[in-house]
This record gives structure tokens, C-alpha cells and sequence, in this order.
């Protein structure tokens, strides 16, 4: 009997949060589920702790080994190749979710007639485990907006659909897929780089024709100081950039640009600029501030009202959208005032070069004449 759902787990360097993830999918009131796990190259004791795993429990995951690292993006392709179930679902492998997760979406979706479902998901500190833990005393992270639950069970227009790839929901791990809507449309993940969510996040949600909703917990994100997203001056932030500048790219290919403008305009005004700008201002000892100016141009010449576009008034509280303001323009004014100085210490060069070679000059005639 093929399984109604597969879920693909990305491994890479994981071993101590490794068995919670497991477990939680092991307990999975779902069945059958096919559960497929990408050692990603992992340099820890994953790839063992996934073999003492498949050893005991053969019928209910496997164990797909890879000898080179291709970051989530790249495992998750080589998982949802060989993915047997109708449905598919992603969990990052430090993570773990409640016992009735994947039941829950897959009702809804069969309820509804969707092509994907999603549920909430809330943060834990990073000893957590499961059954240790209560989502109904969690707060979500992400509290879904008004414009995105109309659409809840209901055929997309355009409009939903820029509400559905604009509205924060909180990732692809907390949804369940279609998976003829992934195969018919060559939804792969771009491989060798971070951030592939950016990218293939709203080139999906550009074929989704029904979603829907559960408001309720049932992912639960682990909070490691060690992860991705909290560590400091890492270079793979120009990953962001390139994802962001890809999806854009792939709307302009599809020829949605236009269809979708407001969707593509908030998007890259505030993930691909602000987003960045502050990941640049927050998380790196020398703030790259002629790359930041480059990131500014960059979206302006693109959208030059990103700052009035309707999602970004709605959705970023205007405190926020006022700091925001507030960091572009000081950033840009320091910039100025920068580039204004090396402009000035460029003038003193020269004329201390210019000086020095008339004193040169003029040592030289004095020595001719002298005959010395």
C-alpha cells in the first residue's frame, strides 16, 4: 500500500537533535507515512544515528546517504525524487512536530480539496523534546493576517494568490503539498545555496489554486544558538541576495511580472532590501556598508515606490516601517558622507603628489644649475 504521505528530512551535522525529530515522526498518528532521510555529507554522528534508526524501524523511514554537500535545497530534491506518497511535507531535522501534525493537515486537505495546507508553528527553547512540551501554552510565532485567512478552503484569484505568497505563514516546513502540483510544474529547490525557501516558496504558491488553513501549533521550531540563523559574519547572506534575485528573474521568465507586480514589489523591497540591510546591521562585526548602498540602488531602480506598496503598509506596523526609513536613510546619508570624504582625501593626494613632484622638479633645475 503506498503511503498517503512522504516527509523528507534534510540531514546535515544534527546528531543531538537528531532522534527528537525522529521520534516525533515515528509517532505520527498518519498512516502509512513514508519517511525519507537526506544525510547531507553530514561531518557528525547523523549518518549513524540515522542507520541505528532504519535498522530498527525499516518498513517506516529510510535512509538516503549523500557524498556531497548540497544544503537543504539539493537534499530535499533527492528525497522528493524518490517520494512515494501523494503528499509531501519538509521538516528541518533540528525540529520536531506534535503527533497528530501531519493527520490534521491531511484532513484538511482532503476536507477541502486543497493543494496545500498549513498549520502554525511556535518556537522551544533548544532542550526541548517531545512530550515535554505543550503547544497550547505556545504563542505562534506568527499570527496569520485577515488577508490571508478570506482565502481559507477557497479557489485563489490573483489577488489571493499575491496575498497567499505575500502574508507570512510561517515556511514550507509547516505545510503539506501536492506533490503532481511539485512534479508538473518542476518546483525543485535550487541546490548549493541557503536560503532556497525564498525562492521556491512563491514560485509554488504561484500554481496553487486552493490552500488552507489550520490555526493551531504543530511544528515546533527549536531556537540553537548554533544554527544558521543565529550565527555572526557569515558570508552566506549573499545566498539571500541571489535567491531573491532569482525569483524575480523566474517571475519575469513566466511572464507573472507584471501579473503579480505588488507580490514581486514587496518581496524584494522588504526581504530582499530590508531584510538584508538589517541582517547586515545586526549580525556582522564591519557593517559592508558600499554593498548595503549597492542593495538600496539595486531595489529602487527596480521598484521605485517599494515603500508605498500596500503589502508593505499592511503588513510591517508602521513603527517598524519608520525605523526602517529611518536605517535606509542614515545609511545612505553616511554613505554620502563617506564617499564626500574620500572625495576630499583623494583632492590632499593628489595635491600632496603634485607637491612633492614640484619639489622634485625643482631640486632637479637647482642641482643642474649649481653643476653640484
Amino acid at each position: 500500500m503506498n503511503p498517503l504521505v512522504t516527509v523528507v528530512v534534510p540531514v546535515y551535522n544534527v546528531a543531538p537533535y537528531l532522534p527528537d525529530c525522529i521520534e516525533s515522526l515515528l509517532a505520527q498518528t498518519l498512516q502509512p507515512m513514508e519517511l525519507i532521510f537526506v544525510n547531507d555529507a553530514s561531518t557528525d554522528d547523523s549518518l549513524a544515528v540515522l542507520r541505528d534508526y532504519e535498522a530498527r524501524y525499516p518498513d517506516r523511514m529510510r535512509v538516503i546517504d549523500s557524498p556531497e554537500n548540497h544544503k537543504q535545497g539539493g537534499a530535499r530534491n533527492l528525497g522528493l525524487r524518490q517520494a512515494k506518497g501523494d503528499w509531501v511535507g519538509w521538516i528541518d531535522s533540528d525540529d520536531f512536530v506534535t503527533p497528530d501534525f501531519y493527520e490534521t493537515l491531511y484532513r484538511r486537505v482532503q476536507q477541502t480539496g486543497a493543494d496545500v495546507a498549513f498549520a502554525q508553528y511556535a518556537a522551544v527553547p533548544h532542550d526541548a523534546h517531545p512530550g515535554t512540551v505543550d503547544p497550547a501554552a505556545l504563542a505562534p510565532l506568527i499570527v496569520w493576517d485577515d488577508w490571508l485567512m478570506r482565502w481559507d478552503g477557497k479557489d485563489l484569484t490573483d489577488e489571493g494568490r499575491m496575498d497567499l505568497i505575500c502574508c507570512p505563514i510561517g515556511g514550507l516546513v509547516c505545510g503539506l503539498w501536492r506533490k503532481s502540483l511539485i512534479w508538473d510544474h518542476d518546483l525543485w529547490f535550487p541546490a548549493d545555496v541557503r536560503y532556497e525557501d525564498n525562492y521556491w516558496g512563491p514560485i509554488a504558491k504561484l500554481y496553487v489554486q486552493r490552500a488552507a488553513f489550520v490555526p493551531r501549533i504543530g511544528y515546533l521550531y527549536r531556537q540553537v544558538a548554533a544554527s544558521t540563523t543565529h550565527k555572526r559574519n557569515q558570508p552566506y547572506i549573499v545566498d539571500r541576495m541571489t535567491m531573491e534575485r532569482a525569483t524575480l528573474q523566474k517571475a519575469e521568465e513566466l511572464g507573472v511580472r507584471q501579473r503579480y507586480h505588488d507580490a514581486w514589489e514587496y518581496l524584494y523591497g522588504w526581504r530582499f532590501c530590508v531584510n538584508t540591510v538589517q541582517t547586515y546591521l545586526r549580525s556582522y562585526d564591519r557593517i559592508p556598508f558600499d554593498t548595503i548602498q549597492s542593495l538600496a540602488a539595486e531595489v529602487d531602480a527596480a521598484f521605485p515606490h517599494w515603500q508605498q506598496n500596500r503589502y508593505y503598509c499592511h503588513l510591517v506596523p508602521e513603527a517598524r516601517r519608520a525605523e526602517n526609513a529611518c536605517q535606509v536613510y542614515h545609511t545612505r546619508r553616511w554613505l554620502k558622507e563617506r564617499q564626500a570624504a574620500a572625495r576630499r582625501q583623494r583632492c590632499i593626494d593628489a595635491r600632496a603628489r603634485l607637491w612633492d613632484k614640484g619639489c622634485r622638479t625643482v631640486k632637479k633645475i637647482l642641482h643642474i644649475s649649481t653643476g653640484d
